[in-house]
């Protein structure tokens, strides 16, 4: 399933809905639902806050290994989210730099977390963990 949506804020109710059809399609008992919702939200939200370009195109399937997630950002600048240090949790709040949480948790929800860029498209690839 391939759809595109606008790079704006007021999108994230239609991919909500995205998510939904996706899932009563491919996973009957409903329960890759919100940890794709909230990766999906963290990723889009930052394209919509740091890039550029226009639409974005999101690409669901039902992979072996688990739900496969593609972000695509057409006329984007290159920005790789996957380069961003990792969050110390273990650190005391006041020694925390603002920022971070959502991707923190975009890698603890999946397998695989890759970005790539070419002829001015960046493609963020995530692979939900199977729900326990």
């Amino acid at each position: 399933m391939r759809r595109t949506f606008p790079r704006q804020m007021d999108s994230l109710q239609a991919i909500v809905a995205y998510v939904r059809e996706f899932v009563a399609r491919e996973c009957p008992a409903g329960e890759a639902a919100p940890d794709l919702d909230l990766v999906l939200e963290e990723l889009f939200t930052n394209m919509v806050r740091h890039g550029r370009g226009g639409d974005v195109e999101i690409a669901l399937e039902r992979g072996s290994g688990g739900v496969v997630a593609e972000l695509r950002e057409h006329g984007a600048q290159p920005f790789d989210p996957t380069a961003l240090p990792e969050l110390d949790a273990e650190s005391p709040l006041p020694r925390r730099r603002p920022g971070g949480l959502g991707l923190h948790l975009v890698r603890r929800l999946t397998t695989a977390f890759r970005y790539e860029y070419r002829d001015g498209v960046g493609v963020t690839r995530v692979v939900l963990r199977e729900p326990r």
